[in-house]
This record gives structure tokens, sequence and C-alpha cells, in this order.
């Protein structure tokens, strides 16, 4: 699995060239989260976090960072279920490093169908340290927002309003609180917005769309069990 984070695979599942996705993601669906990113219940979303975070996707604006290389620190087993716990230490293109710790259920032919994720210290690794940078965030969320986020998905009247909006009206936060009512949060799904903007536009918007909006911490323990799709061997 760890291979196919890395390009072109990563966005070949993505985009399900030549039907890839069925050598790796069980037909039954995939479900799961990384914090602080956020939390994927449907298939669509689960894919683009596991897999586009850091993958370039062809045709598409460039991402910033993309992931160069994947080291396996180390994997466990679980004895009665085809679930695996692994920390990956992912190499950035711009000479970063993120660890990233999951849990893995597979079903009976070992295809992905739920993934529990933490990217340790995502916040210390990438939030701006500077007004300008975090001016920069913004106005690459406006561009991207202006730019495919048009007629129903509209979601600012002009770049102005939604740099005053973004600027004035909401923290800035930090990404290790990616997927809470903050500027951090819409910087991810900025990245998204062109490749399906009838589903993140509304996250960039004024209303966070229910995915950059602040939740409680019981929020995070009232998910569903998303490894509960694992096989049980014995």
């Amino acid at each position: 699995m760890a291979s196919s984070l890395l390009s072109p695979v990563c966005s070949q599942i993505l985009l399900n060239q030549n039907n890839i996705q069925s050598q790796y993601i069980s037909p039954q669906g995939l479900s799961g989260r990384v914090l602080p990113a956020g939390t994927f219940s449907n298939k669509v979303l689960a894919l683009e976090y596991l897999y586009g975070l850091l993958c370039q996707i062809p045709n598409f604006p460039p991402r910033p960072s993309t992931i160069r290389a994947v080291d396996i620190v180390r994997v466990t087993y679980d004895r009665k279920y085809l679930i695996t716990q692994a920390e990956l230490l992912i190499h950035i293109s711009d000479n970063k490093r993120l660890t990233f710790l999951a849990s893995m259920a597979f079903d009976k032919n070992y295809k992905l169908c739920g993934y529990d994720g933490q990217l340790r210290n995502l916040g210390l690794t990438y939030d701006p340290s500077t007004d300008a940078e975090r001016l920069g965030a913004i106005q690459i969320i406006c561009n991207v927002t202006q730019t495919f986020c048009n007629g129903a998905l509209k979601q600012y009247s002009s770049f102005d309003d939604c740099k005053q909006y973004l600027t004035k009206k909401i923290p800035f936060g930090s990404l290790d609180r990616a997927d809470q009512g903050n500027v951090a949060c819409r910087t991810i799904h900025a990245l998204f917005v062109p490749l399906l903007p009838s589903l993140h536009c509304p996250h960039v918007g004024p209303t966070g769309g229910g995915a950059c909006t602040n939740k409680p911490i019981d929020f995070y323990y009232n998910q569903s069990n998303f490894l509960g799709c694992a096989y049980k061997q014995y």
C-alpha cells in the first residue's frame, strides 16, 4: 500500500484509470479519517484524502507539495482480523517530512475497506509563519474559488469579498485543527476544488459546507468503527 501513495499510481487510483481502484480498494466501499485533516464517511472523500492530498494530478493545478518517497518504519498485524498498524515516514518534495500513523482494514481479498490515521505535527510542519504567507494562502483559496465555483456553486461575490471574509470573519487557525471552522481547513479543501467543485466549493465558502466547521470534542469519539469492515480470519 505504501508504494500506491507515490506518483503516478496515486493519481491513477484517484481518477480510477483503467479501473485500477479494483486492485486496491474493496468493492464494499471505503471510509476513514486522517486527523487532523478530516473524517470521511464515503468512498469519494476517503480516496481523496488518502491518495490526493500530496499527489500531483495530471491536468490540474500543481500541488505545492508532493510525496517523493515513503519509508515503512514499522508494521504490526492483528491476530484475528485483516488489520495492520503502520508507521510511515513520508518524504515531501519541499524537503520536509511527515509521520503517518495508520490502522488499515482489509476485506477477505486483501483490498482496503477502511482506515484510521493521523498525520503527526501537520501544523508544526506546514503552518505559515508570517502574515505575508497567511495572506498568500488566502489569495490562493480565493483564486481557486472564483475560478471553479461559479453559478449555483458560487461562494463569494468577488475575489475581494472572499479575501475580506477569510481575513476578517474567521481565524486563520492551524493545520493541527484542519477540520475546523478556520482558513487552514479551507487551504486543504482548495486543493480538491478543481477535482470535484460540486463537493468542495461549499467547503471553502463561508459556511464551510459541514467540513470546515467547528466540531466539539465528542464528534471524534462518536464516529463509526472505520476498521469494522476487516475480514475475520479466525
